[in-house]
């Protein structure tokens, strides 16, 4: 046989490393640990047509920076940071059992979607992981 007719096997899944020195400087959104409280989550009555617009216009404006750039910006336009201990939702027990809730900046990280509402998450890396869609501003103290 020929070197051309060599069938190579394929690659298994955990075989596979990536060799790259990329390094990503921009927000990635991760949706897979929201909230079971459907007060908070997209199961919401209050999860209007207008707030999916608002929530995709957000993820595509904020993912089109680099993070260090969006925490320059004015909490309206960017992000805010609250102490762990400011909101009151249900966390998803599967979040804090992978290790991410640990692995996380500290603290939650909030930006908004025009006056509909907050979404409230924690930041790995430049990993946003969306945890509550707060539509009725009750998640925490937003102050006076």
């Amino acid at each position: 046989m020929g070197k051309s007719s060599r069938i190579k096997p394929p690659i298994k899944a955990n075989q596979y490393v990536e060799s790259t020195s990329f390094s990503p400087t921009r927000l990635a959104f991760n949706l897979s640990f929201l909230t079971s409280d459907r007060k908070y989550n997209f199961q919401g009555k209050s999860f209007t047509k207008m707030v999916k617009i608002s929530l995709l216009q957000q993820l595509i404006k904020l993912s089109e920076h680099d993070l260090v750039t969006i925490l320059s910006w004015d909490k309206r336009a960017g992000l805010e940071s609250l102490p762990s201990t400011a909101v009151t939702f249900k966390l998803n027990q599967d979040f804090v059992a992978s290790g991410r809730f640990e692995s996380c900046i500290a603290g939650y990280w909030i930006f908004r979607l025009n006056q509909l509402g907050r979404v409230i998450g924690k930041i790995h890396g430049t990993t946003f992981y969306i945890l509550c869609i707060d539509l009725t501003f009750d998640a925490y103290d937003h102050g006076s």
